[in-house]
């Protein structure tokens, strides 16, 4: 079966017999000012409505480009154009002021109905300081903490002094058994300091229980990341009796 073509936006017959503009260009030499205060403005009688400068930034230079400017006066805007610029504008004379460039050229590219794009060359910035580098990859800074001990009551186990955060740290897992044969409290906590209770900072994990044993799925639900300057400790509110434990995978990075 033949397989046909979607009739075209544009009549091709007027390309092929040259009725359609197709884009014209230009070189510009840049290598002595101009200016039209300085009477060297230059006057090119040209005409469109599409207007381009190439791209290459290596050799083309910029300028500024009063399109329609016939009295060599003020009355045009004056537009600064570099390699890149796009402009759709009617015109049938433009003028052009530019600094001493030397080895630079305005190549421009003109015509009607042209529809110049930005393509695939367009540059994109990023301001500011992006870092890519996989801190968490570094499984040589990754510790574990395990503690079987008995906490005292209200008294703070440190795992990680504050002075040794000094870029933050990541909490992958924890885990906490407490007992005191009643009720109780213990928590993973991150601060600055020591923390004087189980609610004294920012709280990463914590474990409660009746007269019973309680435990904590050691998986947390997802990563924690401790700002720089806090340290991890474990607290608990009453003092521990046998058995109890808890454990935490961090990287310090």
């Amino acid at each position: 079966m033949q397989q046909f073509l979607d009739k075209p936006s544009i009549d091709f017959g007027a390309v092929r017999d040259g009725r359609r503009s197709m884009p014209l260009w230009m070189d510009i030499d840049l290598t002595a000012a101009r200016s039209i205060a300085g009477n060297s403005a230059l006057s090119i009688n040209i005409a469109g409505n599409s207007f381009y400068v190439d791209q290459d930034t290596t050799n083309v230079g910029f300028a500024t480009v009063h399109f329609q400017d016939t009295n060599l006066g003020n009355a045009s805007a004056p537009i600064f154009v570099s390699p890149g610029f796009i402009g759709n504008v009617p015109f049938t004379q433009i003028l052009i002021e530019n600094s001493a460039q030397p080895g630079k050229r305005l190549r421009i590219f003109y015509g009607v109905d042209l529809d110049f794009q930005a393509g695939v060359n367009a540059s994109i910035s990023i301001g500011g300081t992006v870092s890519v580098s996989n801190a968490l990859a570094d499984a040589a800074l990754t510790a574990g903490y395990g503690n079987v001990g008995l906490l005292a009551a209200a008294t703070a186990v440190q795992v990680v002094a504050p002075a040794a955060n000094v870029n933050g740290i990541v909490v992958h897992s924890a885990g906490i058994i407490t007992y005191t044969g009643g009720t109780n409290n213990c928590a993973l906590v991150a601060k600055n300091a020591a923390p004087a209770t189980v609610v004294d900072g920012d709280v990463i994990l914590m474990a409660a229980s009746g007269a019973a044993f309680s435990a904590v799925p050691s998986i947390l639900s997802k990563l924690n990341r401790i700002p720089a300057g806090k340290g991890l400790y474990f607290i608990s509110t009453n003092a521990e009796a046998a058995p109890s434990c808890r454990n935490v995978a961090y990287t310090i990075l």
